[in-house]
């Protein structure tokens, strides 16, 4: 999919091992989002789904502070729908979003606003060196940060998917934002977990070099993952800047991303 300055492409699937596919994403040339839902037998798949339609709903947002907004209203969604269904009153999911931000009266470069909330990622390519934006909001993380265990460690951490922080979770909850500012050659990936856990760094820098089309891209890290076990839902988003001036007003919607089951 494409837009003026944009280009991406998107996949989700299910995995090896498990039935439903507890991830939910969305992409319309100005909101990109990942969400990886958990909780009982559809608790997950509900609330992931509750977060990516209420960024469907909103289309855009116009400064760091509305994205996140937006996502403590998509926590408060998630609440009242639990409190509504006692089935449904563990559930929660993380979110990891990209927003693009409106033109500035005197910089006309392509800016970004960019949220999390758990362990789903968002990474950025750039000069063949790829590098974590997000913070992971999970109980290796912090182990990890703390200097408590080595990352080869947390990758074999029998808690690895314990997160700290979720959508669902608290009726409060803390987001982590950021303002990016858009360079010719970029390439943003947001991804659940299913993919790093399966597929390190070093590959997945490998296929964000090598492959061109981000749609393209997209699937090559979903095989992988699922060759590596699939243990889990796997979904990428891969997002290119193919021109750093500024999006026109006038861009058109495009059509719904790629979604694998």
């Amino acid at each position: 999919m494409s837009t003026t300055g944009l280009r991406w492409g998107l996949i989700t699937d299910v995995g090896r091992v498990r039935n439903v596919n507890q991830d939910s994403a969305m992409a319309n040339g100005s909101l990109f989002v990942v969400a990886d839902g958990m909780g009982g037998h559809r608790g997950g798949e509900v609330a992931s789904g509750i977060a990516a339609g209420h960024f469907i709903a909103t289309e855009s947002i116009a400064s760091v502070a509305e994205l996140h907004d937006a996502v403590v209203a998509a926590n408060n969604l998630i609440r009242a729908k639990g409190d509504a269904d006692a089935d449904l009153s563990n559930m929660g999911t993380t979110v990891v979003a990209m927003g693009v931000l409106p033109v500035g009266d005197d910089d006309k470069a392509l800016r970004f606003a960019a949220a999390n909330v758990g362990d789903s990622r968002l990474y950025l390519y750039e000069a063949d060196e790829l590098s974590q934006v997000s913070i992971d909001h999970s109980l290796v993380g912090e182990l990890t940060r703390a200097g408590q265990i080595t990352e080869e460690e947390a990758a074999r951490h029998p808690q690895r998917n314990v997160v700290t922080r979720a959508l669902g979770a608290e009726s409060d909850v803390s987001v982590d934002t950021w303002e990016l500012r858009a360079r010719l050659g970029q390439r943003y990936l947001l991804c659940s977990d299913g993919l790093v856990n399966e597929v390190s760094d070093a590959e997945i820098r490998q296929i964000l070099s090598s492959v061109e089309d981000p749609a393209a891209a997209a699937k090559q890290l979903v095989d992988m993952a699922n060759a590596s076990g699939g243990r889990d839902n796997i979904t990428v988003l891969i997002l290119d800047i193919v021109d750093a001036a500024r999006l026109t007003s006038d861009d058109s919607p495009c059509d719904p991303a790629e979604t694998t089951n």
